[in-house]
């Protein structure tokens, strides 16, 4: 395991009881000496008695018990590494989507929001870890949703993503996940705060970096998500010329193929 993982164990609350450290004090203390007799022959008398010489230790209080060494959460191991994948650059875009939504399942989200709330403040230069707790932050808005939850708690759960979305791009502006996922969650902001025109423009402006980059598969969800965008403002020409785009590229992208018939359909 490594430091990162370390440092999230401890944020996280996983301690190990070490052995409690027990002075034992082993001072002999001599038993005090009789004197002898004269030689002289004294009736009725018993020769006196000495006391054995004893090396026994007087019994020892123990203040701190001694303790086996306590074994991890598997619970709090297993939030751990998923704070560990999810922050690693070799986890890919697919694999976080679903280590998000194992946690969620296991009602562990607010566990790794603490750990990479801690992991942030320890790691300010690190742009992954800002954007996988605004990851973590959005997938808690399903979570509040699908149990009925205050509609305030959704909106401060957008909003805090946002802007840790921000801050991630703040330290990396390149950063593509951070500039997909802002620009996905801004896409179901309510209409009447008018994201749209930002969502496009983010998500043209991503396309345009794509170009200059390895071809990733998630890399087809921005042709995905800017098309429907355009379909949303009254734009279907836009949204046909950017899903065949999109399916020109990824042509075995069910969802871009999908979209685009029926399109081609209407």
């Amino acid at each position: 395991m490594n430091t990162k993982t370390i440092l999230i164990i401890l944020v996280l609350g996983l301690t190990a009881v070490g052995a409690g450290k027990i002075i034992i004090d082993r001072k002999y203390v001599p038993q005090p000496m009789l004197a002898l007799p004269e030689n002289k022959p004294v009736a009725n008398q018993e020769p006196p008695q000495i006391a054995p010489p004893t090396n026994k230790t007087p019994p020892i209080s123990h203040a701190t018990p001694v303790l086996p060494d306590a074994k991890p959460d598997p619970a709090v191991v297993a939030v751990a590494n998923a704070i560990d994948r999810l922050t690693s650059p070799q986890t890919s875009f697919s694999e976080k989507r679903a280590l998000l939504d194992q946690l969620r399942k296991a009602g562990e989200l607010d566990e790794a929001i603490a750990g990479l709330k801690e992991l942030a403040a320890d790691n300010p230069g690190d742009a992954s870890i800002p954007t996988a707790l605004a990851e973590a932050e959005l997938a808690k808005i399903r979570s509040v949703l699908e149990a009925g939850g205050d509609p305030n708690d959704v909106s401060i759960l957008a909003l805090q993503a946002d802007q840790n979305f921000n801050q991630a791009l703040k330290i990396d502006p390149g950063n593509w996940e951070a500039q997909f996922m802002k620009a996905a969650s801004l896409a179901y902001w309510p209409p009447a705060l008018n994201k749209g025109p930002e969502v496009i423009q983010r998500l043209s402006s991503l396309v345009a970096q794509q170009e200059t980059m390895p071809v990733q598969p998630e890399f087809a969800q921005t042709y995905v998500l800017l098309g429907q965008q355009y379909q949303a403002a009254g734009q279907a020409d836009q949204a046909i010329q950017t899903w065949q785009q999109g399916a020109a590229k990824f042509p075995l992208n069910t969802t871009l193929q999908k979209n685009l018939a029926h399109a081609t359909a209407q």
